[in-house]
């Protein structure tokens, strides 16, 4: 009775939606960031992205590149070897599917796109999209508000949509 169950267990193990998708490839692309507030500078010309955002773009980007490894759901892949072809992209948002064609290069079958919308100095909202590269579709999503422009506060928006967005069904923390 106790082997029968334990091969019951395993069985259910192997086919958890983790145990099939982590065969699978990722790509992390930058975060990139949308200032709102430069939209509406009618006449000025754009300021550029602050040093202090840029910086936690890549904090954020280093948080869900780790959470996407650690999570075993996914093997991430490398984008060195795409580096200039993502520069010359970006931002990905904006770039009409390219970032499929991206990830095949590196081989990866899922593409993680990340943007965060500044709409003022202290109200963001960041965002994370999960591309499934073959069939050129967002299959997951997930947002978070935040109030503050903190690295603490970006980098917990980030695990907030990790956790309860994207991977919600392995339970919340």
């Amino acid at each position: 009775m106790i082997a029968k169950r334990f091969v019951i267990f395993l069985l259910a193990l192997a086919l958890s939606p983790a145990a099939v998708l982590a065969g699978q490839k990722a790509i992390i692309f930058p975060f990139d960031l949308i200032d709102q507030q430069q939209q509406f500078e009618i006449g000025l010309m754009p300021k550029g992205l602050d040093p202090e955002d840029k910086r936690r773009l890549e904090i954020i980007t280093d948080e869900l590149t780790k959470l996407v490894r650690d999570s075993g759901r996914y093997e991430v892949v490398d984008r060195t070897p795409i580096a200039k072809d993502i520069e010359d992209k970006s931002p990905m948002y904006k770039c009409n599917g390219c970032e499929d064609d991206l990830a095949k290069k590196v081989g990866a079958d899922i593409a993680f796109i990340g943007t965060v919308r500044k709409a003022s100095d202290v109200l963001f909202t960041v965002s994370i999209y999960v591309r499934d590269v073959a069939n050129q579709k967002v299959i997951h999503q997930g947002s978070s508000e935040i109030y503050g422009n903190t690295d603490k506060m970006w980098l917990r928006a980030v695990n907030y949509i990790v956790d309860r967005r994207l991977y919600a069904d392995r339970g919340a923390k």
